[in-house]
C-alpha cells in the first residue's frame, strides 16, 4: 500500500514538473527561434536597402561595438537613423532572451562568416541585371533558376524559403520597375537552432534525473508519517483482535461447561457465570475504550467544554480510590490547592485522573505509596501523580502513550488491562490544549505530569 502510494506521488510529481519543464524549455526555444530569425531577416533587410542605394544602414552591428557605443548609434557622426533605432527597440523587447541571441558585424565592408548571401537587380521581367555576391557565389543558370522560383513562390510580404536551396530571401522593387533580390544561405542559422534544440534536450534530460532522484527521496520524507501511521493502525487492528478474542474464547468456554452440567442449579455454576460476567465486563470496557479512540482520532465526538474546578474533580476521585488504595494496603496522599479552574469536559477530565490514579494504585506495590497534587503554575494548572513500586525502564518511558503498549504484558494482563489507558489519556490532554509527561526512577518513583492552560 505505501509503496503504490510512494509511487504514486513520484509519477504526479514527475508529471507536473516535466510539464512545467518543458513549457519553460519551449518558450525558451521559441524566442531563440524567433530571434535567430529576426537576425536573419534584419541582416537580409540591411544588404538589400544598402543594393537598392541607401546609406542609413553603415556600420550597424548586433551586440556593443568595440568604440563603447551602444547599439543604433552611428559610430562617430553620432547620428542615428530610423531602422537603427527599430533594432535597439528590438533588442531591448527581446532582452530577457538575448542571451540566445546571434551577434555579427553588418557593415558594408564585408559579414565576415556571419551570413553568406547574393544580391540580384532584375527587371520587371524578371531578367537578372547585376549580380552582388558576399561569400555565395551562384552561376549564371543557378542565377536564373533562383529569381525564377522566388518570383513564383513568394509571399505577400515578398519574401520566402527556398527549401531545395536552403536559402532564404526578400523581395523589393525599386522606383524604377526594377527588381532586388537578396538570397541568404541559412545554414549558420540552422546549425545555431539545432545546437541549442540539443541543448535544451540535454537540459531536460539531466534535469527529469535530478527531479526524478528529488522526488524519491521527498516521496520517502513526505509519506513517513503516512507510513508510520499505517503501520500503528495496522498494529492497533491486530492488537484489538487479540484482545477481543480471549474474553470471547474465555466466555464461550464458560458456556460449554454450563451446557454440558444442564442438571445442576445455578447455585452450583455461579463461579462459571461470575467469571462470563467479568470477561464481558472486561470486553465491554476494551470496546469503550476503542470507540473512544477512534472517534478521537475521527474527530467527531462533540466535547462540550465549560468551566471546571479542577480541584473538586481531583478530590472526588481521591475519594472513589479510598477502598481501592485499602484492599491493595497502599498509602494514598493529596496535597491540593483548591480554585484550580480550566476551561475542559468535566467527564473526561475525571477520566483522565481516574486512569493515572488507578495506573499508580495498580503497580505501587504492596505496602507502596501514592501521592496526588494539583498546584496552579504561572498560567498553568499542573496535576502529578507519583507512584512507588518498580520503575519503568528509560527506553520505554517514550512508548507507554502508544496504544497496547505494555512494559510488563504479564504483569498487566494479571491487572486486567489492555495498554489502553495512557493513550486515552494522552487524547484527552491534547484535546484540552495540554501536555502530559512520564518519568520514572528507583529514588522518585513513577511521576506523571499533566499541565492544563488555566482560568486566571
Amino acid at each position: 500500500m505505501i509503496k503504490k502510494l510512494r509511487g504514486k506521488f513520484i509519477l504526479v510529481n514527475m508529471i507536473s514538473v516535466s510539464s512545467i519543464l518543458l513549457i519553460v524549455l519551449a518558450v525558451f526555444f521559441t524566442s531563440y527561434y524567433q530571434k535567430s530569425m529576426w537576425n536573419t531577416t534584419f541582416f537580409m533587410e540591411n544588404e538589400l536597402d544598402r543594393a537598392m542605394g541607401g546609406s542609413s544602414y553603415t556600420n550597424i552591428k548586433i551586440g556593443r561595438q568595440d568604440d563603447g557605443n551602444p547599439p543604433g548609434s552611428s559610430g562617430s557622426s553620432g547620428k542615428t537613423n530610423s531602422v537603427n533605432s527599430t533594432a535597439n527597440g528590438a533588442k531591448k523587447k527581446n532582452f530577457l532572451f538575448s542571451v540566445f541571441g546571434l551577434s555579427g558585424t553588418k557593415d558594408p565592408d564585408g559579414p565576415g562568416n556571419f551570413l553568406p548571401s547574393v544580391v540580384f537587380k532584375t527587371d520587371s521581367d524578371g531578367n537578372v541585371l547585376t549580380t552582388n555576391e558576399r561569400e555565395l557565389t551562384v552561376d549564371a543558370a543557378t542565377s536564373t533558376a533562383l529569381v525564377t522560383e522566388a518570383l513564383s513562390s513568394q509571399d505577400s510580404s515578398g519574401s520566402g524559403y527556398l527549401k531545395d536551396y536552403g536559402l532564404r530571401y526578400i523581395i523589393r522593387t525599386s522606383d524604377d520597375g526594377s527588381n532586388y533580390m537578396i538570397f541568404a544561405d541559412t545554414n549558420f542559422e540552422q546549425s545555431n537552432i539545432r545546437t541549442f534544440l540539443i541543448s535544451c534536450i540535454l537540459i531536460f534530460v539531466v534535469a527529469f534525473i535530478l527531479f526524478l532522484i528529488l522526488s524519491y527521496f521527498l516521496a520517502r520524507w513526505t509519506l513517513a508519517p503516512v507510513e508510520k501511521a499505517w503501520k500503528q493502525q495496522s498494529q492497533f487492528v491486530a492488537d484489538a483482535s487479540h484482545e477481543l478474542k480471549t474474553p470471547i474464547t474465555v466466555i464461550l468456554a464458560n458456556l460449554n461447561i454450563l451446557g454440558s452440567h444442564k442438571e445442576d442449579t445455578i447455585a452450583k455454576q455461579s463461579r462459571w457465570i461470575e467469571n462470563t460476567r467479568e470477561e464481558a465486563e472486561r470486553m465491554k470496557q476494551l470496546i469503550q475504550d476503542l470507540l473512544f479512540l477512534a472517534k478521537s482520532d475521527a474527530d467527531i465526538t462533540p466535547v462540550i467544554m465549560s468551566r471546571v474546578d479542577l480541584s473538586n474533580c481531583l478530590e472526588d476521585r481521591l475519594l472513589g480510590f479510598e477502598s481501592v488504595a485499602f484492599e491493595k494496603k497502599v498509602e494514598l496522599e493529596s496535597s491540593i490547592e483548591k480554585g484550580l479552574d480550566v476551561i475542559g469536559n468535566e467527564g473526561q477530565l475525571k477520566q483522565l485522573i481516574t486512569i493515572l490514579l488507578d495506573n499508580a494504585v495498580k503497580y505501587a506495590g504492596q505496602t507502596g505509596k501514592v501521592n496526588a497534587q494539583a498546584r496552579r503554575t504561572e498560567d498553568k494548572a499542573v496535576i502529578t501523580v507519583c507512584n512507588t513500586g518498580e520503575p519503568i525502564p528509560q527506553d520505554e518511558i517514550s512508548h507507554i502513550f502508544e496504544r497496547f503498549y505494555r512494559t510488563d504484558k504479564s504483569r498487566v494482563h494479571k491487572e486486567g488491562g489492555y495498554g489502553l489507558g495512557l493513550s486515552i489519556a494522552d487524547n484527552i490532554v491534547k484535546s484540552h490544549h495540554g501536555t502530559i509527561r512520564c518519568s520514572s526512577s528507583a529514588e522518585k518513583g513513577t511521576v506523571f505530569t499533566v499541565e492544563l492552560p488555566a482560568v486566571k
